[in-house]
């Protein structure tokens, strides 16, 4: 699962069917849920309850989101497990500096305070090893740096491929972003130096079953397993109920504010394009499309499908046009048959342009009346709320929220100042 997604909701999904089916719903009811949860998504859209609401969200908000989607993504990018591993778990203070190599890096694992003791730690096997490490479960993708930051091979690979970017970018050099992909996946591609993505020496554990499944080249999908394995006889649990309400509103505020955002970018470059209201052309099958998409993808056997954010990059490269749709779609279908070399990117490669694209989202929030205060802290909230809760969704809440909290009270404020006699008659309860 692609965690550089809108991952709330990518949390819940792992949540709602667990580490290797752990919770209450199968895989085959919470595919069901999808399915149910997509065809409400498309008649909201069809019936245009969808852009009604977005309307109601006030634009401060809908201008913060693009700014802080551009933060979230920039997050996403100076991770260690999805891009260029500047940033890693501290204990203290949640994150700090990275980039340390692989001799300083300590692994996670997270426990109940009830389920830590001696017997859940540490096990032995029929041969007598201590194997703590499976008795504790899964462990984390991120990292604990233990010394020796900024010296990773890799994160410094993917500093040199962020400036290719944006040296580029500065030149008006097309197709730069995927100029610096390019060269960094290539130089990772090289087993025989301490930046490379594959076998023994690379930095990221896995990297000899990589190689051999690069050296594929080419594989034929199959959905064999997962496709129309829908199980509707769960729709009597309540768990069931609960997974496809979060899954709705969550795949709501992700999709909805991401394309505004999106569309928003594509403005910056097409006057006109959005209205006074934040309406664009076709804005209807645009909003179908999400909803379909869930549908299709529930019965192929796959999580809720959203509006991805990292659609600016494509954005930032000029593509506005149905042409650019085809041939991204084009691209995905021959990619289920070169997965293998698709997958041998390195997250070190797409993270500088996941950051240089979050920087240049950041240009939506001058549109921010700054200087006063009831726009000023429910956008502030609603950019920062997104990478530190790491969901789009979690932070349009906070934002909106923030609205509804100042407005009850400075209402109430200016409600008792009326019925006090403070302004004299100047100001009534009907203006308030």
């Amino acid at each position: 699962m692609d965690m550089r997604a809108q991952s709330a909701v990518h949390v819940h999904r792992y949540n709602v069917v667990g580490f290797l089916h752990t919770q209450r719903l199968s895989y085959k009811q919470a595919l069901a849920a999808v399915f149910i949860e997509g065809c409400i998504f498309l008649a909201l859209a069809i019936t245009g309850i969808r852009s009604r609401i977005m309307e109601l969200i006030p634009m401060n908000i809908m201008y913060s989101t693009a700014a802080g989607i551009g933060c979230f993504l920039a997050f996403i990018g100076l991770q260690h497990n999805n891009g260029i591993g500047l940033v890693t778990y501290d204990g203290a203070t949640l994150v700090t500096l990275g980039g340390c190599g692989p001799k300083d890096r300590g692994v996670m694992f997270a426990m109940k305070p009830e389920e830590i003791s001696f017997d859940n730690i540490c096990k032995q096997n029929e041969d007598g090893f201590w194997i703590g490490e499976d008795a504790l479960g899964p462990r984390s993708s991120n990292v604990v740096c233990m010394g020796g930051e900024l010296q990773s091979a890799t994160l410094w690979l993917g500093f040199a491929g962020g400036m290719l970017m944006v040296s580029l970018l500065m030149k008006g050099v097309r197709a730069s972003i995927l100029i610096g992909i390019l060269f960094v996946t290539f130089i990772s591609w090289i087993p025989t130096h301490e930046a490379t993505y594959f076998r023994e020496r690379s930095s990221i554990p896995g990297g000899e079953e990589r190689y051999w499944f690069f050296r594929k080249g080419a594989t034929v999908p199959s959905v064999d397993r997962t496709a129309l394995q829908l199980d509707f006889g769960a729709l009597g649990n309540g768990d069931t109920w609960v997974a496809l309400i979060t899954f709705l509103y969550l795949d709501f505020l992700d999709a909805t504010s991401t394309m505004f955002a999106m569309a928003h970018l594509v403005g910056e470059e097409v006057p006109g394009f959005i209205d006074a209201k934040g309406r664009w052309p076709r804005q209807l099958m645009t909003m179908c499309s999400d909803g379909i998409a869930s549908i299709v993808g529930s019965l192929l056997g796959t999580s809720p499908l959203t509006v991805f954010a990292e659609s600016a990059v494509g954005i930032r490269e000029g593509g506005r046009t149905g042409i650019c749709s085809f041939m991204v779609a084009f691209g995905f279908f021959i990619s289920m048959f070169l997965s293998p070399i698709f997958a041998s990117i390195p997250p070190y490669g797409t993270g500088p342009a996941i950051i240089l694209v979050g920087s240049l989202m950041m240009e939506h929030s001058r549109y921010v009346a700054w200087d006063d205060i009831r726009q000023a802290v429910p956008a502030f909230l609603t950019i920062i709320v997104m990478p530190l809760t790491y969901s789009i969704a979690y932070g349009l809440i906070t934002g909106l929220l923030a609205v509804v909290v100042l407005w009850a009270v400075d209402f109430l404020w200016e409600s008792f100042l009326v019925l006090t006699g403070y302004y004299q008659g100047d100001k009534t309860m009907y203006r308030v």
